[in-house]
């Protein structure tokens, strides 16, 4: 009986804590590496959904930023959401969110731009990345961070 009433939490309509929305066009994103940037706006989301989850790639330019790093201005970057604000759902019945949206810095060819990251990233980010050019890129990133949640 437990099982059926955490089964249906999880489905986004019957429950209102949960978020349809998550990341969209124009969405600010707290930037978690140590690339220069510190916040940054979605442009576009990659892919046949106009809704970027945990672990989607999104077109971001940056809003606040500190001089003399690898980022530049008017420069339009790949991000990899590695958090989202509302509530997420896993399969085992367990909610969680982060205080703000997170993102990963990337350039066009996928290089990673920065060397540290701060704070936990999703786990969803390791099972969602599923296209083969992506695979090998975004392996990598587990090795820079602290805590994957």
């Amino acid at each position: 009986m437990v099982e059926q009433k955490v089964e249906n939490l999880c489905v986004s309509g019957s429950n209102p804590l949960l978020g349809t929305v998550m990341i969209i066009k124009l969405s600010s994103l707290k930037v978690i590496d140590n690339s220069g940037a510190k916040w940054s706006k979605c442009i576009k989301v990659i892919g046949k959904s106009l809704v970027g989850n945990a672990g989607d790639l999104i077109l971001v330019t940056l809003s606040n930023f500190v001089n003399r790093k690898k980022v530049k201005k008017r420069t339009v970057y790949l991000g990899l959401i590695a958090g989202v604000k509302a509530w997420v759902c896993r399969n085992d019945g367990s909610f969680f969110k982060f205080f703000s949206n997170k993102v990963l810095l990337f350039n066009r060819q996928y290089k990673y731009l920065g060397t540290r990251i701060y704070g936990a990233i999703s786990k969803e980010v390791k099972f969602k990345t599923n296209m083969q050019t992506e695979k090998k890129h975004f392996h990598k990133i587990f090795s820079y961070t602290s805590l994957i949640v």
